[in-house]
């Protein structure tokens, strides 16, 4: 049986489809790409906006339409907040909320058994009634405990991974239905955080990324215990966040810890302070303001002001200059002025953001923000994204432009080609830089000093690169004339780098893309170096029809049975990047034409 997984939204969703995913690979099921044929569909949705809901609906239809005789499961934040809506959805055979998700796969078995529709939101006892009366909101009552999936092992990256450690939020900001959907807090025991992140740090992770629904409010509920064996005063002073990242930082291994989101509306800048002491941990904090006036910051129910805001974002530079800060910022609130917009854009340029997450208000049905009076324009709302955006990114550009000549540590996540890698720095830069002949960085991280702005983060060179000959021109420049000892295509065709290859013979190597733009999307690289299309001769004749006709092979071997796309991209208004002729091979989804 495959199955097929969408999911839509936070961290959280994406760590808890890893789980349902594994109890389907535990039960011998095959996991394909959520566009690919497969015999179950699962969507884990998203409710932040109505958007998010459609996106669900659209999705489902979209795979029955595929195949009718699929099962297709819908779960999460949508049918928590829409019981009725979801209910009334034809396309979804099985539909459950934010709780029984790890249920799925026995639900799946059921279902093809008697080909009988489940809705555990709406399921009525023998008199008719529900069997879970609604809450204050018309959501279904959650529960009050944390709900244990286990060690999941949920990358990121190749080295990054995601541990769950909290469910749940009591803030109920205005314009927020997500406490509706999650429920009271919830918190994860400390001790089965602790074995999660000791599976992981064995299997080679190297990032730890702490998630949950509202993480700073991790062990403040009446009744949390800390099951961890401190002495009497740890287990007295070290409260809240602090407790997981104590608990990660004191364990033994080069890695590091980083913090999802920190909200402003539970921490303070002591708090803050408290955090900086652990080594570990990344000095990146994502601290959503949603805007820069005190009068929208109060009428959103948020329990801060700018200046409180202002103070955390002081504390976090004087620590360290380079901290990356992110943040999430809303235009059009009802009742936003264009006074207050402008104090947003000022809170911008004042904090130096690495990232700002700006998008317009959406009115979400259930929400004391969706009756407020002074509903702000559709289309004003949109300008002031744009506004948002440009503003921040100018704020982006002058901190990453801070960073040159300075040393970054960085996590390696991607081989971009032509000896180039992308990684993360500590403040959660994105960084290219150079390492030509190393096969695999993925398993250190690298020291980096930084020489320009690039692309959406920074680029540099390794203490080694630097000092390489070799190197003095650089990946990040189109190099001219490069010769078959430094081409990293013949190195990858000739075996020197390792790659995950689908077919090879004596003249050509095929492999997997390492930014695939199809669920299959592989490279036919010819052993012999040859620029460009443009610089082949009478001699590659052969050559080339060797190639034409492995493409129809490989293709086969693939099971291309719908279709596939040939590529050649040759120079630079075509797209190469690479000065080694190569062609992509694309398929297993609906392509458009013209290619744009």
């Amino acid at each position: 049986m495959k199955a097929a997984f969408y999911t839509l939204g936070c961290k959280v969703n994406q760590y808890e489809t890893e789980a349902v995913a594994q109890e389907f690979l535990r039960h011998g099921c095959l996991l394909v790409s959520e566009d690919e044929e497969a015999d179950v569909y699962v969507v884990n949705s998203c409710s932040v906006t109505r958007e998010a809901d459609r996106k669900s609906r659209q999705y489902l239809r979209r795979m029955k339409r595929r195949n009718p005789d699929a099962v297709t499961v819908l779960m999460g934040c949508y049918p928590q907040t829409c019981p009725d809506e979801t209910d009334a959805l034809e396309e979804a055979d099985i539909v459950i909320g934010t709780e029984d998700k790890l249920s799925v796969v026995g639900l799946v078995e059921q279902f093809l058994k008697d080909r009988k529709r489940v809705d555990l939101l709406t399921e009525t006892d023998c008199s008719g009634a529900r069997k879970r009366l609604a809450g204050p909101s018309g959501c279904p009552v959650l529960e009050t405990e944390y709900n244990d999936t286990g060690a999941v092992k949920s990358m990121l990256g190749s080295k990054r991974a995601l541990i769950k450690i909290q469910e749940g939020c009591n803030r109920f900001c205005s314009y927020c239905i997500i406490p509706h959907a999650r429920g009271p807090i919830r918190s994860r025991s400390p001790k089965s955080i602790e074995n999660e992140a000791l599976e992981l740090l064995k299997s080679g992770c190297r990032e730890i990324v702490l998630a949950g629904i509202n993480t700073a409010l991790y062990g403040l509920e009446n009744g949390f215990k800390n099951d961890m064996e401190w002495s009497a005063a740890d287990l007295e002073n070290v409260r809240g966040i602090e407790i997981v990242v104590k608990l990660l930082n004191d364990l033994p291994g080069d890695f590091r810890i980083r913090l999802n989101s920190l909200e402003p509306t539970v921490v303070d800048r002591d708090y803050l302070a408290s955090l900086l002491k652990y080594g570990k941990l990344a000095h990146h904090a994502h601290i959503s303001v949603q805007s820069g006036s005190d009068r929208v910051i109060a009428s959103m129910n948020r329990r801060y002001t700018r200046a409180d805001y202002l103070q955390m974002v002081r504390t976090l530079k004087s620590f360290d200059k380079d901290y990356g800060i992110t943040t999430d910022i809303i235009t059009g609130f009802p009742g936003e002025t264009e006074e207050d917009f402008q104090e947003s854009l000022s809170l911008v340029d004042e904090c130096g953001f690495l990232h700002v997450h700006a998008f317009p208000y959406s009115e979400r049905p259930g929400t004391p923000a969706a009756s407020m009076p002074g509903k702000v324009p559709v289309n004003v709302r949109k300008e002031r994204v744009a506004r948002l955006i440009e503003a921040a990114d100018a704020a982006s550009l002058r901190f990453r432009e801070g960073l040159t000549g300075t040393v970054q540590r960085v996590l390696p996540e991607e081989y971009c080609g032509d000896g180039l890698w992308r990684g993360r720095a500590s403040n959660y830069t994105n960084v290219w830089f150079e390492a030509s002949g190393e096969p695999d960085l993925t398993s250190t991280f690298v020291d980096v000093t930084i020489e320009k702005t690039y692309k959406d983060g920074v680029s540099g060179r390794t203490a080694a690169e630097a000092e390489s000959s070799c190197a003095a021109d650089g990946a990040l420049d189109a190099r001219k004339g490069e010769q078959m000892s430094d081409c990293i295509f013949c190195k990858l065709a000739n075996g020197e780098i390792p790659t995950n290859m689908v077919y090879e013979d004596d003249k050509i190597a095929s492999f997997r893309d390492l930014e695939p733009q199809a669920p299959e999307h592989v490279l036919i690289v010819p052993k012999k170096h040859i620029q460009s299309l443009d610089q082949t001769a009478e001699e590659d004749a052969e050559l080339l029809a060797h190639i034409m006709l492995k493409i129809k092979e490989i293709a086969k071997m693939l099971e291309l049975e719908n279709g596939y796309r040939v590529v050649v991209n040759t120079g630079a208004d075509g797209g190469q990047t690479v000065p080694h002729l190569h062609v992509h091979l694309l398929g297993k989804r609906a392509m458009a034409w013209p290619p744009g």
